[in-house]
């Protein structure tokens, strides 16, 4: 300790070392004492009447060949700490069952581990078992885990689970063993020096070189839990911060402030003492001028935690904090500091005209009261501030955790006598967007870092709590940023979770009440007039939809169940985990389509996703897009049976393996459900995928859908009456079965090519007569059907508003279902113009789309993947209009991407390969309205030069999103057209969007006398 100074005076140098010494050892007792009471106390039970068995079984698994490590002495604490909480709070004891291993995993095949006692992670891990229930596991012990080698260089090590205590939909816990380990598949690691202050580091080597997702690393905990650091990136965010003076010991990376609030002292080799004493001085000497009376000075590392070692001194007292950092220094390790900042003056009361009021619970001067602002890193990369949780205490010492009750920011506020409701919503706003900036800074931050730097390929800060002091500056409220912790930052926000649990779990009071004594400002939760669907998930899980026009919190909505604070972090590691899953698995595509798929092959290759793709085109587009490309010409799909043999035989010739199997090219769709038959991977039938694209079959089995159901309505009524058309012959007897105004299409056509309204059998015949010259094989449109035939069917029209849902399925079970509202046809053409999603529609005929489209699935048949069923609804309800058996094409996976957050592409792959997709489920933010663009009205988008670039930069700068389908115009034949590409805006009502597309619209030429594209809209309200 001694090499590190530097002194110019004999007598100082004897008086430093000596204080340096005394006060090195208070340091190192306070440590310890801090250790002593995460080791033992921190993890024990202290429920006086244990109530649940302890006759368990927490030695190591089977498989494990040594006797149980030094580091588990208190494994029973900490089996008994979560038992209590468990008794506590309501759910069930634990239920060891680890003497008959489990040979099953989950669906989803994800493995969530944690590696840590219960305190800091059991409200998380009963969230996520709630939501992936068997997928969240909590590891007592680093014996419980194996870590493999995985004999590549770029993912050195996988790590397995043995053992863990596994966590389910209902609370209940189970102790279990597993006879094929699971695969871990996101890694939480509280097992670390920096996590328990120097009490356990047994995790640590775990995590080395793994090649699984994983929160904080080491590494990365070091970075964020680095004050000066963080610092430095509050002041780039625009966060309020303290004056500071920082001293860095032998400091790891370079930092500069930005705003000048921050003084930054590097001590690269001997601490000189008058150096320390003539910054000391020159600091306060400012302070002091600027009114400052007090300071603060703090250490920042790995060991100090909990506020240890924090201390306040007056400003005048220059020796005091000059000896302070002194001895500080002394006891830090090198990459650590040495912190002076200014005491933020805490909030006061605020005295009204109405001096006779004072708040029941007001808070008087010697009280003070500090925030932690809780971001999470959501599954699509957003970062989302869930609770602000405030606690109040006594100013004379520093306040934390350990000695405030948490509770809300808006009843903080009220005790202050912050009664205008719209300067308390300004400050929450404030603090929850200038928290999530942080997050998103350092995300950014870290996209830089080597994995070296990271610890691990895919470590990546998922969390961050940000500490807060609210004070007064000009007669406004400012939230001054303090610090920034790291993952291991929940402990408060998970108590305040499972103490207001207690109301909404006891009949004291319901839950619509608790939300309103509870809510963090339940003037942004659901506007009463108008809550919409917009999402479905089959989960048991409804989402809501904020009224948008208002401030609100966005995507946390406050649900007071224990974890909730915490839900955009479990989305993040069940996503996480699901695309690590993902990663290397070999999936063979039937047929490449057209350029409107191109992202498909872009997308699957970012996933580490191996396509091998096969394809008519010898010259496909996509050839040099995939890792294999087969040339085989599959075009005459009425010998679909023989074509799946010879690809079967192809493979096994080429000796390809592959997990799964499907097509996103609507023509291919039956021929890859032959294929993944004959491979046996996950999909839907063969006879399932024909009664889909043979629109006769699918209308015909729908009347056959007649039973009584006692949950839902007979699938029959969504059946319309239909006629199919074989020749001239066929026409007369339409007349006897289908009324007009009818709707003329192919038996098996796709993109309402050849889709007509017909008003009589004069229209019926000349229309059929057409179609038939100039739609006659595969040649004259590839992609709409012609490779079957080029027969026709007759049906039904119905009045009423288009919908397309896209509905999810796994092995029969609806996952979720995503509505879009289409605007009116330009009729007599039925191709579609406009759209918009979220829908429009009441939640109750939402619902009815969602259980029709989920009906008229399973009754053809389908079972797994992405399907697209387009409906109209009716006075009479919902009516099906066609079902296609895959993925939805256009414009819906970017929009539903956008709005929702997930990509339907990566869950049909999922769902090929046998792994049930998770669902995120949250309540967007945002409203999308687009317009359809047909080449002969619109092809100067593209051939105007102006138009395209103006269009191109309004993309770029994110105000649309514009999606082209077709690399040429000039591909579409001169009969029958589709559309090109969309165009959408983006904005919070339906309202806006309305009047922003029909005003690019006009802007741009796309509205006309032909085109009305405000008669498309009239129906978006």
């Amino acid at each position: 300790m001694e090499s590190r100074w530097s002194l110019s005076n004999d007598t100082l140098a004897v008086h430093e070392k000596t204080s340096l010494a005394v006060n090195g050892n208070l340091i190192d007792s306070e440590i310890k004492r801090k250790q002593n009471s995460f080791g033992h106390e921190y993890s024990k039970a202290l429920c006086k009447n244990t109530t649940w068995s302890t006759d368990v079984n927490l030695d190591p698994p089977k498989v494990w060949s040594k006797d149980r490590p030094e580091g588990d002495k208190n494994i029973e604490e900490y089996y008994n700490c979560l038992q209590y909480t468990l008794f506590e709070t309501g759910f069930p004891e634990t239920i060891d069952r680890s003497s008959f291993p489990r040979k099953k995993h989950n669906v989803e095949q994800v493995t969530v581990a944690f590696l840590s006692s219960p305190v800091e992670c059991i409200g998380t891990l009963l969230a996520g078992g709630r939501r992936l229930p068997d997928g969240f596991h909590l590891i007592l012990s680093p014996s419980w885990m194996s870590k493999v080698a995985t004999n590549t260089d770029e993912d050195p090590f996988s790590l397995f689970v043995d053992k863990a205590i596994t966590f389910h939909r209902d609370g209940s816990t189970y102790l279990d063993e597993f006879e094929f380990p699971r695969r871990v598949t996101y890694f939480v690691n509280y097992m670390t020096t920096c996590v328990t202050g120097g009490v356990r580091n047994d995790g640590e080597k775990l995590e080395e070189s793994i090649n699984c997702p994983m929160s904080s690393s080491i590494q990365l905990c070091d970075l964020v839990d680095d004050k000066v650091w963080t610092r430095t990136v509050m002041e780039m965010t625009g966060m309020e911060t303290p004056d500071t003076l920082a001293f860095r010991l032998k400091p790891k990376r370079n930092i500069k402030s930005i705003t000048g609030k921050m003084v930054i002292y590097d001590i690269i080799e001997d601490v000189n003492i008058e150096t320390i004493d003539n910054y000391v001085k020159s600091f306060l000497s400012k302070l002091s001028m600027t009114g400052k009376m007090k300071v603060v000075v703090k250490p920042s590392g790995p060991r100090f935690f909990g506020s240890v070692m924090v201390s306040y001194h007056q400003v005048s007292e220059v020796t005091s904090v000059v000896d302070t950092v002194l001895n500080l220094l002394a006891d830090i390790d090198d990459g650590s500091s040495v912190l002076v900042e200014a005491a933020v003056e805490h909030l006061k009361y605020q005295q009204t005209s109405h001096s006779d009021y004072r708040h029941p619970c007001a808070a008087d001067d010697t009280l003070g009261v500090r925030l932690r602002a809780t971001v999470c890193r959501d599954h699509d990369n957003k970062a989302v501030t869930t609770l602000i949780c405030c606690g109040i205490a006594p100013v004379d010492k520093p306040i934390n955790g350990d000695n405030t009750v948490c509770q809300t920011l808006d009843t903080t506020l009220l005790a202050y006598n912050i009664r205008n409701k719209e300067i308390r919503m300004k400050l929450e706003h404030g603090i929850r967007e200038k928290s999530e900036a942080l997050l998103q800074a350092i995300m950014e931050y870290e996209k830089q870092l080597t994995v070296q730097e990271k610890g691990s390929k895919r470590a990546q800060t998922d969390l961050i709590g940000v500490d807060i002091i609210v004070t007064m500056k000009d007669h406004e409220l400012v939230p001054v940023g303090i610090e920034v912790n790291s993952h291991d930052c929940m402990i408060n926000c998970q108590k305040f979770d499972f103490m207001t649990s207690v109301l909404t779990n006891t009949s004291s009071l319901c839950k619509d009440e608790s939300s309103k004594i509870f809510g963090q400002q339940n003037y942004s939760m659901l506007h009463a007039g108008k809550a919409k669907q917009n999402g479905f998930y089959n989960n048991g899980f409804q989402p809501k939809i904020i009224e948008l026009s208002e401030k609100s919190r966005g995507r946390y909505q406050g649900d007071f169940v224990s974890g909730e604070s915490v839900s955009p972090l479990v989305r993040t590691m069940i996503t996480r985990s699901q695309e690590f899953i993902m990663i290397g698995k070999r999936v063979l595509v039937i047929g490449a389509g057209g350029y409107a798929k191109r992202n498909i092959w872009h997308a699957a290759k970012k996933h580490g996703i191996v396509v091998i793709l096969i394809d008519s085109n010898c010259h496909s587009y996509a050839k040099e897009m995939v890792y294999k490309f087969i040339h085989y010409d599959f075009n005459n799909h009425t010998i679909d049976e023989q074509h799946a043999c010879n690809i079967f035989d192809e493979l096994q010739k080429q000796n390809i393996r592959v997990d799964g199997c499907l097509a996103f090219w609507e023509d291919c769709v039956p021929l890859a459900a032959l294929v993944s038959e004959r491979l046996k991977t996950n999909g839907s039938s063969f006879e399932a995928a024909m009664n889909a694209k043979k629109k006769s079959r699918t209308y015909n089995i729908l009347r056959t859908c007649n039973s009584d159901i006692p949950h839902w309505s007979r699938a029959v009524l969504y059946s319309s009456y239909i006629h199919q058309i074989s020749d001239s012959s066929g026409w007369q007897p339409i007349l006897n079965e289908v009324k007009f105004p009818a709707v003329l299409k192919l038996e098996h056509g796709s993109s309402a090519v050849g889709v007509f309204l017909v008003r009589d059998i004069r229209e019926l015949c000349e229309k059929a007569t057409d179609i038939s010259m100039h739609l006659q094989k595969e040649s004259d449109y590839p992609g709409i059907g012609l490779g079957y035939d080029n027969s026709m069917v007759v049906m039904e029209y119905h009045d009423g508003t288009e919908h397309d849902v896209d509905i999810i399925m796994f092995n029969g079970k609806l996952v979720a279902a995503f509505i879009s509202d289409n605007g009116t046809t330009n009729l007599p053409n039925c191709t579609e113009t406009t759209a918009i999603m979220p829908s429009c529609l009441p939640l109750d005929q939402q619902a009815q789309l969602v259980t029709a489209a989920y009906q008229c699935c399973t009754a053809i048949g389908l079972s797994n993947g992405t399907f697209n069923v387009e409906l109209k609804m009716t006075a009479t309800g919902p009516k099906l209009i066609e079902i296609n058996a895959r993925m939805g094409g256009y414009y819906l996976r970017d929009w539903i991407k956008h709005i929702y957050g997930v990509d339907i592409m990566l869950y049909a792959l999922m769902i090929s390969c046998g792994i049930k997709p998770y669902v995120p489920e949250h309540n967007p933010v945002e409203v999308l309205a687009g317009v359809l663009l047909i080449p002969s009205l619109h092809r100067h988008i593209l051939e105007d030069h102006y138009i395209k670039k103006h269009i191109e930069k309004l993309h770029e700068n994110g105000e649309i999103l514009f999606t082209l389908f077709s690399s040429s115009l000039e591909l579409f034949p001169a009969f029958a057209e589709e559309p090109f590409a969309n165009i959408a805006v983006r904005g919070k009502t339906t309202d806006e969007v309305k009047n922003k597309l029909l005003k690019l619209c006009k802007m741009f030429g796309i509205h006309s006398d032909k085109y009305q594209v405000d008669t498309f809209v009239k129906h978006f309200y």
